[in-house]
């Protein structure tokens, strides 16, 4: 029997080297686990390797489309948060609406630690930076013209703020400060459930309306379903979900 001498061409270590740098960017996770399978090993099987080049060129064409898209939605809930914070300025000073004092210091004060941890973990979205730089100007508005008072739980979403600083310089890991300045930042937000809860005229429809959708473009933009990228948008998603519940949907009244 007259076996057929297969010609195998040897590996170019430049080429490997470069398949294996595509396998760590995350968006190139789908290439081969072996770089030489994208190398073309035998005369017969050209066709099929140049199939298979053509197959990935055309995956890896996708995933940027993808990339982009999301990089612009991200963009994009940047900027409608921030547009959200205009009309709910204005409501403010026309004193159409009363925001509570302790929620919106809470919100601005764990904002700016959830930025710092993403900013370490290289996660920032747009729609954080818009949240932290339109917190701090509700801040200013609502001290003079928002609902006073500090209650047990302001004080308790304060001190978690502190704990989710401290958690993170002991051992060393944003993710901790992220993860705890969230949870205290939902917990902060009930005060401005409650109020809305017992009268929805209080908050601005328009402006939480936009915060909604903000939310939205950001859960979708989010790049890789990891704490440090998913856990903020998430969050706000909950939080604006139920704001929406809170001011849109009628209650019914019992009489008694």
């Amino acid at each position: 029997m007259h076996w057929q001498r297969r010609k195998w061409t040897r590996a170019v270590p430049a080429e490997v080297d470069g398949i294996k740098r595509l396998r760590e960017n995350t968006y190139f996770k789908f290439l081969p686990s072996d770089p030489r399978m994208c190398i073309l090993a035998d005369e017969g099987e050209s066709q099929k390797s140049e199939g298979l080049k053509s197959n990935l060129l055309l995956r890896i064409t996708r995933h940027r489309k993808e990339i982009v898209v999301k990089e612009i939605l991200s963009v994009l809930a940047g900027i409608l948060f921030i547009v959200g914070f205009v009309p709910y300025i204005r409501a403010i000073v026309r004193k159409e609406t009363k925001p509570a004092k302790a929620s919106w210091i809470i919100w601005a004060s764990l904002d700016s630690i959830t930025i710092a941890g993403m900013y370490a973990k290289d996660a920032v979205n747009g729609q954080i930076v818009g949240a932290c730089l339109g917190a701090w100007v509700v801040v200013i508005f609502a001290l003079k013209f928002g609902i006073p008072g500090w209650t047990k739980l302001d004080k308790f979403s304060l001190g978690g703020a502190i704990l989710g600083i401290v958690l993170w310089q002991v051992f060393s890991n944003p993710i901790l400060g992220i993860m705890v300045s969230l949870t205290v930042a939902f917990l902060g937000s009930i005060p401005t459930f409650a109020s809305a809860w017992k009268d929805p005229t209080r908050e601005d429809k328009l402006a939480w309306t936009i915060f909604c959708l903000s939310c939205v473009c950001a859960v979708i933009a989010i790049p890789q379903w990891t704490l440090e990228d998913a856990a903020q948008p998430i969050t706000f998603f909950a939080i604006e979900t139920i704001m929406m519940y809170l001011l849109y949907v009628p209650r019914v009244k019992t009489v008694l």
